[in-house]
């Protein structure tokens, strides 16, 4: 018999990731809809509208919608993120699932995302710069824990 696993894979990660919610500019008409995560819509050509990142990308690979880029995704604000990174000991607020999230809308909506290789690069600072910070944290701790 197996022992109960614990941790998740990154696939399972990102499957879970597609339930957060993005904005959507339809091109088509519809009233609401009824799925198993909840109730969508009124979609109407050209007023935003908030579906699940699963039910962005579908309409998006139909040709039926474009995806907003999230706030947090603009160059801006991004290059003045990996800075607050590198000089705070804590970490800046994003979203959980952010890279997960910037990562398909990197591969599947690259026309919805201006300069999406510069964005690309930006969050792989992002991510290497926590790498360290977390590094140099665990250092932190090992060289207390042999102080005592």
């Amino acid at each position: 018999m197996s022992a109960a696993r614990e941790a998740i894979d990154h696939q399972e990660v990102h499957f879970l990731a597609e339930d957060e919610k993005v904005t959507i500019l339809p091109t088509f008409a519809l009233a609401q809809v009824h799925l198993l995560g909840g109730t969508f819509g009124p979609f109407r050509p050209q007023i935003q509208v908030i579906v699940p990142y699963w039910l962005a990308v579908i309409l998006k690979k139909q040709g039926r919608c474009t995806i907003v880029p999230p706030r947090w995704l603009h160059m801006h604000l991004l290059g003045s993120l990996i800075s607050l990174e590198r000089t705070d000991d804590v970490f800046q607020t994003l979203p959980f699932h952010y890279i997960e999230i910037a990562t398909d809308l990197c591969k599947h909506a690259r026309d919805d995302l201006p300069d999406w290789d510069h964005i690309f690069d930006l969050l792989e600072t992002v991510r290497s710069v926590r790498h360290n910070k977390m590094q140099a944290g665990l250092r932190s701790l090992d060289t207390r824990a042999m102080k005592v």
